[in-house]
């Protein structure tokens, strides 16, 4: 026991030091984020509170809204994603990629189909190599956990340390932020050991999906106090409901040119789910009411408050709003959330 006390508050520190290396972040509104690696990845750009959702939100939320290049597939080993590098994630220019890669190519050995440590530094430091030519910073994910019984014991969990350790050492001669999110999920474990981070033993809860999210967060540059402010199981959605009225004179054409130019932003904005211009059906059934041509309403649904906070805030709404504001009569703006989910 006490030799895993020592472990826990070894992996801690480590934790501690990679989180605070970095004081600003490395990602710039504009820029192009890749998230490569496997399963876990997948499922993390698949849902919409897996761990790179979180950290899209959570950007945006700072005013940084980023390219996504969501580059996580299933199975995949070092191998597999060195071999797609090129084309699922460098030809899109990113500006920072995070690796997440190790779990495969350990649990894989049940198949004989795992990569052996040697090879795995081979295959890493290659993608590492390509990432530096092409001016792509790396963000490095350590292996996380097998959350199995016995979880120190478990054979998994002893064959992962190396490659994990391995990671760290070569992030640091390289200069590469690490979010140590091995670390970071035995310290979990240790201060709540009947929360579970995984449904499966290998991917990610909710609770774990949160726990990357803070420890990508934290090795992109974000300051504690700000991860540590992003409740994210307390979000909810909520919907807004717009009416616009426009002036008689108003070139109704100009106003739907002006919005429609705006629409691919907003709806690409993370925390979008709808956002629709909407105006009177155009039907014989006379029992609607009617409100005419000149009334407009835009119908939107956000994840949370905190990210339709963040849209008004968002420069191309700072522009578009100026610009069809002397078009309107009137407008009301409303708020809403479900009454009966």
């Amino acid at each position: 026991m006490k030799g895993a006390k020592m472990k826990i508050a070894t992996l801690a520190a480590v934790m501690v030091a990679a989180s605070t290396a970095f004081g600003e972040l490395i990602v710039k509104d504009g820029d192009t984020l890749a998230f490569l690696g496997d399963s876990i990845t997948q499922q993390g750009q698949e849902k919409t509170d897996g761990y790179v959702n979180l950290v899209l939100r959570s950007l945006a939320c700072e005013g940084v809204n980023v390219k996504p290049v969501k580059a996580g597939i299933s199975g995949n080993k070092s191998n597999d994603m060195l071999a797609r590098l090129d084309k699922h994630v460098l030809s899109k220019k990113p500006n920072v990629m995070t690796l997440s890669c190790g779990v495969n190519d350990v649990w894989h050995h049940d198949w004989n189909k795992g990569v052996s440590l040697d090879d795995y530094k081979k295959n890493i430091s290659a993608i590492f190599d390509k990432c530096d030519a092409a001016g792509c910073k790396v963000v490095v994910l350590t292996a996380t956990m097998f959350e199995k019984p016995e979880m120190e014991k478990f054979k998994h969990n002893v064959m992962v340390a190396p490659y994990n350790e391995w990671l760290r050492d070569e992030a640091k001669r390289r200069g590469y932020p690490v979010a140590d999110l091995n670390a970071d999920m035995w310290k979990a474990h240790a201060e709540k050991p009947t929360e579970r981070l995984t449904y499966d033993g290998v991917h990610m809860a909710p609770a774990g999906n949160r726990l990357m999210a803070r420890g990508v967060l934290r090795a992109l540059g974000m300051a504690e106090d700000r991860v540590a402010s992003f409740d994210w199981e307390n979000w909810k959605p909520v919907w807004v409901l717009c009416r616009f009225d426009l002036k008689p004179d108003a070139d109704k054409a100009d106003y739907l040119a002006k919005t429609k130019e705006v629409l691919a932003a907003v709806r690409a904005e993370p925390g979008c789910c709808e956002y629709r211009l909407l105006g009177d059906a155009k039907t014989d059934w006379d029992k609607p009411q009617r409100f005419g041509e000149n009334t407009l309403w835009m119908l939107e649904k956000w994840l949370s408050v905190r990210e339709l906070q963040a849209h008004l805030q968002t420069p191309h709404m700072k522009k578009f709003g100026p610009s069809v504001a002397p078009m309107r009569t009137s407008s009301s703006f409303h708020v809403l959330e479900d009454v009966l989910p």
